[in-house]
C-alpha cells in the first residue's frame, strides 16, 4: 500500500495548530501559576498538570479535526475514533459508580479525584464527538463532490 503523507499545505496547517497549542499551553500554565500564587488550589498538583495537558490535547485535536489534518490518507479514522470514544465511555463509568457510592465532585474547595475524572471524561468525549462529526461531515462532502463531478461528466 502506497503511503500518501500530508502535502505542503497540510503540513503548514499542522505547524500552525502546534503553534496555537503552544500558546494555549503557555496561557494555561500561567493561569494555573497565578491561581496557585493567590492561594486558589483548584485541584491537587497531579490533577492540575494532567487536566492542563488533557485540555491542550483536546484543543489541538479539535483543530486537527476541524482542518481535516488529523489523520494521513492511509490511516483509517473509524478505528481511531472508536478507540477514543470507547476510552471516554469507559472513563465515564468509574465516576458514575463512585458518585453512586457517595463521592463528591469538590472537597475542601478543590476537585476530588472523581471530579477530575469527570472533566477528563468530558474532554475525551468532546474530542471524540467532534472527530466523529467532522468525519461524517467530510464523508458527506465527498459524496456531494462525487455527485457533482459525476453529473458534470
Amino acid at each position: 500500500m502506497k503511503k500518501e503523507p500530508f502535502d505542503e499545505r497540510q503540513l503548514q496547517i499542522r505547524k500552525n495548530i502546534f503553534k496555537h497549542g503552544f500558546f494555549v499551553a503557555i496561557g494555561a500554565l500561567l493561569l494555573n501559576a497565578f491561581l496557585n500564587d493567590i492561594g486558589i488550589v483548584w485541584a491537587n498538583a497531579l490533577h492540575q498538570n494532567i487536566l492542563i495537558l488533557t485540555m491542550i490535547i483536546t484543543v489541538v485535536s479539535m483543530e486537527f479535526h476541524a482542518h481535516n489534518v488529523y489523520f494521513e490518507r492511509d490511516i483509517p479514522r473509524v478505528p481511531m475514533l472508536s478507540v477514543i470514544s470507547g476510552c471516554a465511555l469507559i472513563l465515564a463509568v468509574f465516576p458514575c459508580i463512585h458518585f453512586a457510592q457517595g463521592a463528591t465532585f469538590f472537597a475542601n474547595r478543590s476537585l476530588t479525584d472523581e471530579g477530575a475524572m469527570v472533566i477528563y471524561c468530558v474532554m475525551f468525549l468532546i474530542n471524540a464527538s467532534y472527530g466523529i462529526i467532522q468525519f461524517l461531515r467530510s464523508n458527506r462532502d465527498e459524496k456531494i463532490n462525487e455527485e457533482v463531478f459525476t453529473n458534470d461528466n
